[in-house]
C-alpha cells in the first residue's frame, strides 16, 4: 500500500495563500454562469433520459452511447469508449504546453425499485438512479460543451480529459470501474510516471446537503470501503427441528448483534463503521431451514492509518464469529469461511492548495456557498485515481455538493432509497464548479511550474 504524507502550508509557497493567480475575473466569472444559463436545458434533457434509463454497473452500453453521440455533437475527442461495456474517456484540447486537469462522472444506477412519485422517474423495474449518478454525468457534459467554448476563444491553459466511468456501485463485481479506467489511463500515458495528467478532481451530488452546502477538507475526505463475506454451511432441516440443529437464521441474528455491540463505539468516535445489509439464504420454502448462508459486512475507516486497522477489525470479526458458532455446535456441524476484500481506498488529499481551490472555486459558482469541511463515512472509488499507479501518485480533490432543497418540496435525506431526488438545478453547481476549479487549478499548476 502506498505511503500517504499529508503536506502542511509550510512546506512550500502557496500562490492561493496570495492574492491569487487563482482568482477568476468578474468577466470571466459572468461568462461562465451565462454560458451555465445557457446549456442548462441540455444538462436537463439530458439528465431526464439518462434517469428514465438506467443502467447497473457493468451493462452500461446504451448510456455510453448516448454520452458518446453527445460528445461527438460538440465536437469534442473521444479517446477510448466501451470500457467495461460503457465507460469513456475524452478530450478538450486547450493550449499547447499548459496543464492537464482529468474530471470524473460515474454513470451507472443501482437495483432499487424507485417510487411511483417520482418525476422524472426509472421506466425499469428494479433499475433506478438513487445516488445522483445521472447529474454527474449530465454536469459533465455541460462543463464539456463551456471548455469547447473556451477553448475556441483560446481561453483553455491546457487540456482537459474527461472521464465518464461504470461501475461506482460495484452491482455485479467485486472490481470497482475506477480500477478498470485506471488501466485504460495507464496504457494511453496519461498517468502513472511521465503521465499527461497534473490532477485529477470529482464532484458528487449529496441529497444529505442542502443546495449552497459543500464538502471539502485536507487530509482524510471519505472513508476506506471493504467487504467481508462471511459464509456458513450446516446440514438444514424442517421448520419444525428449528430449535433442534443449527439454525442459521438464528446464528446470523446473533452475529448481526454481537457484532454490531463491538463496533458501534467505533462508529460512535468516527473511526470505522462495521455493518451489514445483505444476508442471503440459500432455499425458499417457509418451511425448510437453509444449509447455506451468506451475509456481507461493509467495513469502513476514517483513518490515514486504515491498512493497519482493517486487519485488526477483520481478527476481530472472526473471533466474535468463531465464538458465536460454537455455541450451535452442539445441534451439529457448522462450517465457517470468511473472506475480506480490500474495497475502496480512503479519499486523501495531499496538496492542500488544491482543496483551497476547490473550496474557492465552489463559492465562485455556487452562489452562498459554505464549506462544512466535514470527514464523511461514504466511500468512493474516485480513490483509486488519487494513489500510487507505476510511480506515480496524481494529487487531486472530491468535492460534495449540497443537491436537496426543502423551499422545492426536496428535503434533505439518504442516498439509495426509492424516494432519492435532488435539485436538478445543482448540475449548474456542479458543471460550475468543474470549470472554475479546471481554470483556476491550471493557473496554479502553471505558476508551480514556473516557479
Amino acid at each position: 500500500m502506498p505511503n500517504f504524507r499529508i503536506k502542511s502550508f509550510g512546506e512550500f509557497k502557496s500562490p492561493v495563500e496570495q492574492d491569487s493567480a487563482q482568482e477568476l475575473d468578474a468577466s470571466t466569472l459572468e461568462y461562465i454562469k451565462a454560458e451555465l444559463r445557457e446549456v442548462a436545458p441540455e444538462m436537463e434533457g439530458f439528465y431526464h433520459d439518462m434517469h428514465e434509463n438506467p443502467e447497473l454497473g457493468g451493462e452500461e452500453v446504451e448510456t455510453g452511447k448516448r454520452i458518446g453521440a453527445r460528445l461527438q455533437e460538440m465536437g469534442v475527442e473521444i479517446l477510448k469508449e466501451g470500457i467495461n461495456g460503457g465507460g469513456l474517456i475524452a478530450i478538450v484540447r486547450g493550449k499547447e504546453g499548459g496543464p492537464t486537469i482529468a474530471l470524473r462522472a460515474d454513470m451507472d444506477a443501482l437495483p432499487i425499485q424507485e417510487r411511483a412519485e417520482n418525476s422524472p422517474r426509472s421506466k425499469k423495474d428494479g433499475v433506478a438512479h438513487m445516488c445522483g449518478h445521472d447529474i454527474h454525468t449530465a454536469s459533465l457534459l455541460g462543463a464539456a460543451h463551456i471548455f469547447k467554448d473556451l477553448a475556441a476563444q483560446e481561453k483553455l491553459d491546457g487540456d482537459v480529459v474527461l472521464v465518464f466511468q461504470p461501475s461506482e456501485e460495484k452491482a455485479h463485481q467485486k472490481a470497482s470501474g475506477a480500477s478498470r479506467m485506471v488501466a485504460r489511463l495507464l496504457q494511453m500515458g496519461y498517468m502513472g510516471e511521465g503521465g499527461k495528467i497534473d490532477a485529477f478532481f470529482g464532484a458528487h451530488v449529496m441529497r444529505e446537503m442542502p443546495r449552497g452546502t459543500v464538502n471539502v477538507k485536507e487530509g482524510v475526505q471519505l472513508a476506506s470501503s471493504g467487504e467481508v463475506d462471511i459464509k456458513l454451511k450446516t446440514k438444514g432441516g424442517h421448520i419444525m427441528n428449528a430449535f433442534e440443529v443449527p439454525n442459521l437464521h438464528l446464528i446470523f441474528s446473533e452475529i448481526t448483534m454481537r457484532l454490531s455491540e463491538v463496533f458501534k463505539p467505533l462508529y460512535e468516535k468516527n473511526e470505522a463503521l462495521v455493518a451489514s445489509a445483505r444476508t442471503a439464504y440459500g432455499g425458499t420454502g417457509y418451511n425448510v431451514l437453509p444449509a447455506e448462508a451468506k451475509a456481507t459486512w461493509v467495513v469502513r475507516i476514517t483513518s490515514e492509518m486504515w491498512s493497519q486497522m482493517a486487519p485488526d477489525i477483520y481478527r476481530k470479526m472472526q473471533q466474535v464469529v468463531g465464538e458465536v458458532v460454537k455455541k450451535h455446535t452442539d445441534l451439529g456441524d457448522v462450517q465457517v469461511e470468511i473472506t475480506p476484500e480490500v474495497g475502496y481506498l480512503p479519499i486523501i488529499h495531499t496538496d492542500p492548495n488544491l482543496v483551497r481551490i476547490a473550496d474557492k472555486s465552489s463559492q465562485q459558482m455556487i452562489e452562498g456557498s459554505h464549506n462544512i469541511a466535514r470527514l464523511s463515512m461514504a466511500g468512493e472509488d474516485f480513490s483509486h485515481y488519487l494513489v500510487e499507479n507505476r510511480g506515480r501518485a496524481i494529487p487531486g480533490v472530491f468535492v460534495m455538493v449540497g443537491g436537496a432543497n426543502p423551499e422545492k418540496g426536496i428535503p434533505v435525506g439518504s442516498h439509495h432509497t426509492p424516494d432519492f431526488r435532488v435539485d436538478p438545478e445543482s448540475m449548474q453547481d456542479i458543471a460550475g464548479t468543474h470549470v472554475a476549479f479546471t481554470l483556476n487549478a491550471m493557473r496554479y499548476l502553471k505558476d508551480k511550474k514556473i516557479k
